[in-house]
């Protein structure tokens, strides 16, 4: 009998020290990042743009886009941005170098719209981050 009760407090010794309560997922608390966007869009050079910007001359489609996304780091976002264009839908998801540098041709993002050449841009990020602002809004008439 003192067999099966040392047997059963040493069991019950050995599960409490190899069951770990604390391994519960835990959530990482959101993040709020701020980031801007610099670098050439068609012909027109912007510089920390961080709110809906009204560009000074319509964009030209033929070509391509370099920008940097300030405040890039991979703790954060992931090496993807999204491109669309407000009036046609048309888009393209861009890769993001280490460095936060993407490039797009402006046709694929633009399209053959005539009128204007505006395009939301949406960063990816990771999921405990919450970005200010949500997107930038570049609008070239």
């Amino acid at each position: 009998m003192k067999k099966i009760i040392f047997l059963a407090v040493t069991f019950f010794a050995l599960y409490g020290c190899f069951s770990d309560e604390s391994s519960e997922v835990v959530t990482p608390q959101p993040v709020e990042i701020q980031w801007s966007l610099s670098g050439t869009f068609g012909n027109a050079t912007i510089d920390s743009i961080n709110v809906d910007t009204e560009l000074p001359e319509m964009i030209n489609r033929t070509g391509t886009s370099t920008l940097h996304l300030d405040g890039f780091d991979t703790a954060y976002f992931e090496k993807k941005i999204t491109l669309r264009h407000l009036q046609i839908g048309a888009g393209a998801d861009v890769d993001i170098d280490d460095e936060g540098n993407f490039t797009f041709n402006n046709m694929e993002v633009f399209g053959l719209c005539e009128n204007t050449n505006s395009i939301e841009i949406f960063p990816t990020v990771k999921e405990n981050v919450n970005l200010n602002p949500s997107s930038v809004t570049l609008y070239s008439y």
